[in-house]
């Protein structure tokens, strides 16, 4: 059975999943109860909830993210026994490079899909490749499952699981793809009951799929959707009535905040601009935008690159005398900081010089993915490090700052945009961050090839914005 809780921004979904979780936990019982989220930040905010609920987390409680539950308890234990595949870690390398420099759609999708395999024959799982595997563990329609004994191995493996675990809270259901919803409707209807909490509003990398699967499933009697959740304890009601446009009829909100709640806007041409943004950054604000661009950059303090599974075979054969982890952790460390002061090319030279390792051509392709995937050295020049809208997600804080970008600001003015896409829920995610003050900054720079400042000015009071006052305890070091 699957139960499944629609809840929109701020209707205090992580609290109310501990307390669910709590109240399902017996002591007494053998049986696994997990709670399983999106990201490890998610993960790691349910953990506190119920610590602070219950006093400490139980064995028989686990929390953890989706890659990881699908991973340890499905794909590990059960794919040599359901596909004959055997898989002993994961990876998150990238599985293509743009090196050189012209390559086709089709040839990258060729050495994607030449990586993935390489990988698998090595024991090795990519990510992207999680939730196919795991669905094809667990879905005897599978086309591969074409005898009655193959079919019978799959119920096997459902007997199994209801008998090891007693109930699944799933969080952030609009997180994922069509595959895993399958794979997790497969799970609830044959052997672990599932509580499902989610928000179609925030869908953002798959914005269709958690829609199109409560669609499919309307009828479908294993799958109950509770009564949706319209209360938001975050958001003030002068934000709602905003971010209430973009929602789906039903699911417009009510704020339970006793805070009045402000809708503000700077605009690059005020003097104050530089200060007020710089103020926030550095206090701890949400600051956002799409994505980086202009002044503006997206990179992540402290991210890493990735190595593939056979640079680091070799690395930890540099230096046997040394812990693997320790040594992988070290050599990402070096080669980041490489990639921030240098091109990918000279970067990947100076790494094998230093570590006195041969250069070959494969090795160089397998490195440049791993270049290529960590944070361009261009970023730190941008003159605000701020987020991105989607790193948002499940934050708050006490005021945002969203900086408009031209697609964001006709998406903000419903100006001839299609409703329910990607970038109509980035802006619900952005408007729904702030518990007192939203921001919105007008950089010129940004819009001025498109727009003029008065008319973006004018269409910003048309909804309900007024001009930001610097003088404001929001805005100044207390």
């Amino acid at each position: 059975m699957i139960e499944v809780q629609i809840a929109g921004a701020g209707a205090g979904k992580t609290h109310g999943l501990a307390e669910k979780v709590i109240k399902h936990y017996d002591p007494t019982s053998y049986k696994k109860i997990f709670a399983i989220t999106y990201t490890n930040n998610a993960a790691t905010n349910i953990s506190e909830a119920i610590i602070k609920q219950l006093g400490y987390l139980p064995e028989t409680i686990v929390v953890s993210t989706v890659h990881t539950f699908l991973l340890n308890e499905i794909i590990y234990p059960y794919s040599p026994f359901v596909l004959n595949e055997v898989h002993t870690t994961s990876s998150r390398c990238k599985t293509f490079s743009n090196f050189p420099p012209g390559k086709s759609a089709e040839q990258k999708r060729r050495e994607s899909v030449g990586t993935i395999s390489r990988l698998k024959k090595s024991g090795v799982i990519h990510v992207d490749e999680t939730y196919a595997a795991a669905w094809r563990v667990v879905d005897e329609n599978y086309s591969k499952h074409s005898s009655q004994k193959k079919k019978s191995k799959v119920r096997k493996v459902h007997k199994l699981l209801s008998s090891a675990i007693d109930k699944i809270f799933l969080d952030e259901a609009q997180d994922l793809d069509k595959t895993a919803l399958k794979a997790f409707q497969k799970i609830g209807e044959n052997s672990i009951d599932i509580y499902m909490v989610g928000d179609p509003k925030q869908a953002i990398d798959y914005p269709k799929s958690f829609k199109d699967w409560l669609a499919a499933n309307k009828a479908n009697e294993k799958v109950k959707v509770l009564p949706n959740v319209t209360s938001s304890r975050r958001v003030p009601q002068r934000i709602l009535d905003l971010s209430n446009t973009f929602c789906p009829k039903g699911q417009e909100q009510t704020s339970l905040s006793e805070v009045e709640g402000r809708l503000t806007y700077i605009t690059s041409e005020a003097d104050h601009y530089d200060e007020v943004i710089r103020h926030h950054i550095e206090n701890g604000s949400l600051v956002s935008i799409f994505r980086k661009e202009g002044n503006y950059s997206t990179k992540q303090a402290g991210s890493l690159p990735e190595f593939d599974p056979e640079i680091e075979e070799l690395l930890k054969k540099e230096f046997p005398e040394y812990e693997e982890g320790v040594v992988i952790y070290s050599l990402q460390r070096y080669f980041a900081s490489l990639l921030s002061n240098n091109d990918n090319k000279t970067s990947i030279r100076i790494f094998l010089d230093n570590l006195d390792i041969q250069y070959e051509k494969e090795l160089f392709k397998k490195l440049f993915r791993s270049a290529e995937q960590c944070s361009s050295s261009k970023d730190n020049s941008a003159k605000y490090a701020i987020s991105s809208i989607q790193r948002t997600k499940g934050l708050e804080s006490k005021v945002c700052v969203l900086v408009l970008t031209p697609a964001i600001f006709k998406c903000l003015m419903q100006d001839g945009v299609t409703k329910f896409n990607k970038t109509w829920n980035m802006v619900y995610v952005a408007l729904t961050r702030a518990e007192s003050e939203l921001v919105v900054a007008v950089d010129m720079e940004l819009l001025g090839k498109e727009h003029k400042h008065d008319d973006i000015v004018e269409s910003l009071e048309t909804i309900g914005f007024e001009v930001l006052n610097p003088n404001l305890p929001n805005h100044k070091a207390e």
